[in-house]
């Protein structure tokens, strides 16, 4: 018998841990991309979720990195999550967006 790995599945069981309200794969998209829906879904998913199955979500939903961090920004300012390698990469997406961007560092100064 193989075992899958199913980050869905994962994420679904910890938001099911601290809610009784339902969660669906939907829901974990809507909240992967914008960092809205149901507040302790949303907690659960960024602080109690791993971080490598959050990325694997956001890969098998076609959530772009930058929707991913700016989702999970909203949900560390509005909702309290918390995820020190969420954190992290963040600050990495940001370091990318000003690189990406020759003027940022002009309108900076």
């Amino acid at each position: 018998m193989t075992k899958t790995f199913d980050p869905a599945a994962i994420a679904i069981s910890a938001i099911e841990n601290v809610s009784r309200i339902p969660v669906t794969r939907p829901d974990l998209k809507r909240m992967l991309a914008t960092g809205t829906g149901e507040p302790s879904h949303i907690m659960a998913l960024f602080s109690d979720v791993d971080y490598s199955a959050i990325l694997r979500l956001a890969i098998a939903f076609n959530v772009s990195d930058a929707d991913l961090a700016r989702a999970y920004i909203r949900a560390r300012d509005i909702y309290a999550a918390s995820n020190a390698e969420m954190d992290e990469f963040v600050l990495e997406m940001e370091a990318v967006m000003q690189s990406s961007d020759p003027g940022a560092a002009r309108k900076a100064s």
